[in-house]
This record gives structure tokens, C-alpha cells and sequence, in this order.
């Protein structure tokens, strides 16, 4: 796998990733986007390079994000800048790698913006959804995003309203508005049955709205599917699969 960095500046911060790429493939390229970090390392130390890897040695290219206001990258943390962060990277691959075709994989709140980002994107050809929630409670994000704080994990603005503001705002990327607007593009959902975080009921309710052609995956796993390089092996290859790439 060849590997080289990605710094571009985003509504004035700079966000960083990797560029993973095959020695031989297919004009084929996936965007991992991450959800809200349990650490403060970058994606690159957090296994993310693992399922990279998985996409290269299939001879395909991945892109890593860490996206704003989290480690490795300069910002605050809200959706609306995630969504920004993606679609400035989706910019920069069209020119990086002209001609390939793009996907997105996203994980909890990192599918929730890969969701959005298609809907709102024809040039996405696909995504998979992974422990993504089907909508936005402001009662189950308001402790995450408060704890994550505390922990230092993603940076806020400082203001007292910070978590009132990107509460509010998060309700307009919610799946269960954007989810049937992907079609007649793929969707892949992917989610674990042990799923305390975002149970998995919320994935039958996304497979229920989500448009054919669209596949639903289980695991015998809980909300970290990225933990398990079994499950991630069996996403990436039935993603590739279903996408036909």
C-alpha cells in the first residue's frame, strides 16, 4: 500500500488525512469517515489504516479524514463542518484521482454525515452506513457530545452554547430525512445486534426508508464494528460486491 498525507484548509482550519493507495486497481476510490472519537489519536493510529488496507489489497484507493475539531486536525466539531470536511476532500479526489469513481463509508455520526453528503452529491456512487443511528435525539447526543468534550477528544468554541448550538444544527443531517434520496445509487447498512449506543432497531428503520437497490448486514457485535477486522474484511467485501466496482 503507498501512502501519502493530505493537508487542505477548510473554512480557514487545516484538515488532515492519508491517502491510501494499490500498487494496481481499479478507478475506484472510498472515503472513510470516522465517528465521535472514544480517544484523541488521529484515525491513523485507531486502526483505520487496517481497513485501508483491506480496500488496497482489493485494488482499491481509500481516503482517510480526521475531521474537525478531533486530533490531527485543526477546527471545532459540529456536523455542518464535517459535512464541509468531506465534500472539500470528495473535491480534492476528483482532481487527485480523475476519473475514479467515489464512495463513501461511514461510521456512527461519520455515516450520518456520508448519508448527507451523497444525498446532496450525484458524484457519490455509493455508501455504506456503518452503526449509524436512523435519527438524532437530543437527549442521547447531548451526554456523548458533553462527555467527549470533557474528555478532550473534540474541541469546542468555547462558548457556552456549544453543545446547544451543534444540537440544534444536527437535527438537519438526521438519515431519516436524507436516507431516501439516495437512490437509484447503493446503500449498504451495516450494524451490529449488540449495538448499546445506537441499537440496532435503528438499522431496521434505515433499511425500511432507504430505496432499493439497498442491503442490510448484521453482526454479532456491538458498536465498534471496526473492532472485529473479521467484520470489517466481510463489509469491505460484500460492499464491493454490491456496488459492482
Amino acid at each position: 500500500m503507498l501512502t501519502e498525507p493530505i493537508s487542505l484548509i477548510v473554512s480557514g482550519f487545516r484538515v488532515r488525512g492519508t491517502l491510501c493507495l494499490p500498487e494496481k486497481g481499479r478507478s475506484v476510490v472510498f472515503t472513510i469517515l470516522h465517528g465521535l472519537p472514544s480517544t484523541p489519536e488521529p484515525v491513523e493510529q485507531k486502526g483505520y489504516l487496517d481497513l485501508a488496507s483491506m480496500f488496497t489489497e482489493r485494488g482499491v484507493a481509500a481516503a482517510l479524514i480526521n475531521l474537525r475539531g478531533t486530533d490531527g486536525s485543526e477546527g471545532y466539531f459540529s456536523l455542518s463542518s464535517w459535512v464541509e470536511d468531506t465534500e472539500a476532500y470528495l473535491r480534492y479526489l476528483s482532481s487527485r484521482l480523475e476519473g475514479h469513481k467515489q464512495y463513501l463509508i461511514g461510521f456512527s455520526a461519520g455515516g450520518v454525515v456520508a448519508i448527507y453528503v451523497a444525498a446532496n452529491n450525484l458524484n457519490i456512487k455509493g455508501v455504506v452506513s456503518c452503526s449509524a443511528p436512523y435519527t438524532i435525539r437530543p437527549c442521547a447526543a447531548r451526554p456523548l457530545i458533553k462527555r467527549a468534550l470533557s474528555d478532550g477528544v473534540i474541541r469546542g468554541d468555547g462558548r457556552s452554547d456549544f453543545i446547544d448550538r451543534v444540537i440544534l444544527e444536527a437535527s438537519s443531517y438526521a438519515p431519516q430525512k436524507w436516507v431516501g434520496a439516495l437512490a437509484p445509487r447503493p446503500i449498504m447498512i451495516a450494524h451490529g445486534r449488540l449495538d448499546r449506543l445506537v441499537p440496532v432497531e435503528e438499522a431496521y428503520k434505515l433499511y425500511e426508508a432507504a430505496r432499493e437497490p439497498k442491503k442490510l448486514l448484521l453482526f454479532e457485535a456491538g458498536h465498534r464494528l471496526r473492532a472485529n477486522l473479521k467484520d470489517l474484511v466481510k463489509i469491505v467485501e460484500e460492499a464491493l460486491v454490491f456496488f459492482n466496482t
